[in-house]
């Protein structure tokens, strides 16, 4: 649908002025997230009869480009704003199967955890689902269950217990909040049925837990949180998706501020990134203090995880 949609737009040039308005990227993201958003909110229009997320016998979608225009340009406002005040942000839990294993390659079992870019704090819950790679399974009984094809290098689990949690956000969202739980969700692909039943799920589990976010820029934002957790104790640093939306000197900065703190406690950093332009899936790698450390790749949305065998 919205490989449709985007054809649509780059054709259409009341559409690509709308497009041209909006601060925040991707910017065909922002666009397709706003209006299932208001068609989510309740928002009337032939348009909500093509959306698979919303109805269950959607139309085909030959027909869809001129609706999609109107109902656009109708709510162009709305959907400035929104994609000047909103972010592309983490909706997806199931990257923690990726993640998890490489917490446990750094050796910790014992330790405090960040996330930068935490959204709702979806990672931070990352020892409270269940999960499945191939045969092996791990975790507590959870609403949220999490499977995933391993390759390569066997997934060796172990019990960790973490200390802390934060996350840091220049927009936190609120897991127990509508407006702000409606946002994630239309941020799925209106395609893609069983990422929104997992989302739904998580945000409830994620609610109850009341996790601490900060808000603002992980560079200003990250010394105070490595103030008020105790000296010496360890720490696991998560990026997931994240050093895209920094640029160069920003990315310097925080390499900077995590090898400062090293100096005082032991901190590991876990990276689940597009690391070069063009790359199609995700380098999953970690800095223990010595530069960053591939140890696999992964689906962008954690459909798979392809462990590195090292000897």
């Amino acid at each position: 649908m919205y490989r449709m949609l985007a054809l649509a737009i780059a054709d259409d040039p009341e559409l690509m002025r709308l497009a041209g308005r909006i601060k925040h990227t991707p910017v065909p993201n922002m666009i397709f997230a706003s209006i299932q958003f208001l068609l989510m909110r309740g928002e009337e229009s032939p348009l909500r009869q093509f959306y698979p997320s919303l109805v269950d016998d959607p139309m085909p979608l030959d027909d869809v480009a001129q609706p999609f225009k109107e109902f656009a340009l109708e709510h162009e406002e709305r959907i400035v704003e929104l994609g000047s005040t909103r972010y592309t942000q983490t909706n997806e839990c199931k990257r923690c199967i990726a993640l998890l294993p490489a917490i446990w390659s750094t050796g910790l079992d014992r330790f405090h955890l960040v996330d930068l870019g935490a959204s709702a704090g979806l990672n931070l819950a990352l020892d409270r689902y269940r999960y499945r790679w191939n045969e092996i399974e791990w975790g507590p009984d959870s609403s949220v269950e999490l499977q995933a094809r391993s390759r390569g290098g066997r997934v060796q689990p172990r019990e960790i217990e973490i200390l802390s949690r934060t996350g840091l956000d220049l927009n936190p969202i609120d897991a127990s909040d509508p407006d702000d739980r409606d946002w994630l969700v239309a941020l799925i692909w209106p395609e893609h049925h069983e990422r929104r039943r997992r989302l739904e799920r998580a945000l409830e589990l994620v609610a109850e837990a009341s996790f601490e976010m900060i808000s603002g820029d992980a560079n200003e934002t990250l010394p105070d949180v490595f103030d008020r957790i105790p000296a010496g104790e360890p720490m696991i640093v998560v990026n997931s998706m994240v050093l895209m939306q920094l640029n160069v000197s920003e990315r310097e900065r925080l390499y900077q501020l995590l090898n400062a703190e090293r100096e005082k406690r032991p901190l590991h950093r876990v990276s689940f990134e597009l690391l070069a332009a063009g790359d199609e899936w995700v380098t999953l790698a970690v800095d223990r203090g010595s530069g960053l450390i591939q140890i696999g790749q992964a689906h962008p949305h954690g459909e798979w995880v392809d462990l590195y065998a090292r000897p």
